[in-house]
């Protein structure tokens, strides 16, 4: 399968992942900006942005990952809201620095909550903060990506109300896709028009276990399928960690 890959380095290991990027010409999207134990230390907050600023290669294909643990960026408490969209900027801010094309962010909606004021408040609540962030961050795309969600409904309701943000896409989770009770094919599908970004991982179509590809039930030539009927020419994420799930899953899919 042909496509533009992207790997998350790790940055412990940074000398092999610049030479699996250079043998497979992959993005990276910078995946360690979203724990605590790193953005709550400025020292290795600049630690790691000027490591990954000085290497020698083309950051303008590159993404980085949102913050996502514990974030609510439409919570009704003042606290939690104003601590999650600062941490939100954070993210932005650190792509921009790192000369990234764009960031994703998680949707932050309560898997299994399927009430309908809840799910309607957080499709307001999103159409309405969004902007803010698309218009200071014109420079960077923002993807939002599905999670826990047991349907693509209210991410497609966000997408096609601020689809006249040229810098707003979805980022469609292929294996996060694959543990919800409506069909995989249906997300696809419906994300379609709006997709910008993709991640891909195997799963036992029950966990979300990040396996990597091939080591685990999901159907990966339908994802290829899939990938070549609806024309996606955007970068796929082998969201796997760790050199040798990284380089199984690129041999496995580019294979394919």
């Amino acid at each position: 399968m042909q496509a533009k890959w992207s790997i998350n380095p790790d940055f412990n290991d940074l000398d092999r992942f610049i030479e699996l990027s250079k043998q497979y010409d992959t993005a990276f999207e910078y995946i360690d900006f979203t724990y605590p134990k790193v953005y709550q230390s400025a020292a290795e907050m600049r630690k790691r942005i000027e490591t990954y600023k000085a290497l020698d290669r083309d950051h303008s294909k590159d993404t980085l990952h949102g913050v996502f643990y514990d974030i609510a960026l439409i919570s009704t408490d003042d606290v939690i809201r104003e601590r999650s969209r600062y941490l939100a900027e954070m993210s932005l801010s650190t792509a921009r620095d790192l000369a990234c094309k764009g960031v994703v962010f998680h949707t932050g909606i309560l898997g299994g909550l399927n009430v309908t004021y809840y799910l309607e408040g957080w499709v307001d609540g999103m159409c309405e903060y969004l902007p803010t962030l698309l218009e200071k961050y014109e420079d960077l795309e923002i993807y939002l990506e599905n999670t826990v969600e047991s349907s693509p409904k209210e991410i497609c309701e966000v997408a096609e109300r601020l689809k006249k943000y040229r810098n707003f896409k979805l980022c469609l989770d292929y294996a996060h896709a694959s543990i919800t009770q409506a069909p995989v094919s249906d997300w696809v599908e419906a994300m379609a028009p709006y997709v910008g970004h993709i991640h891909l991982n195997d799963n036992d179509l029950r966990s979300d276990l990040h396996l990597a590809a091939g080591d685990g039930d999901i159907d990966l030539r339908m994802f290829k399928a899939g990938v070549e009927h609806f024309g996606f020419d955007v970068n796929i994420l082998l969201e796997v960690s760790g050199y040798d799930k990284a380089k199984r899953s690129l041999e496995y899919m580019s294979a394919l």
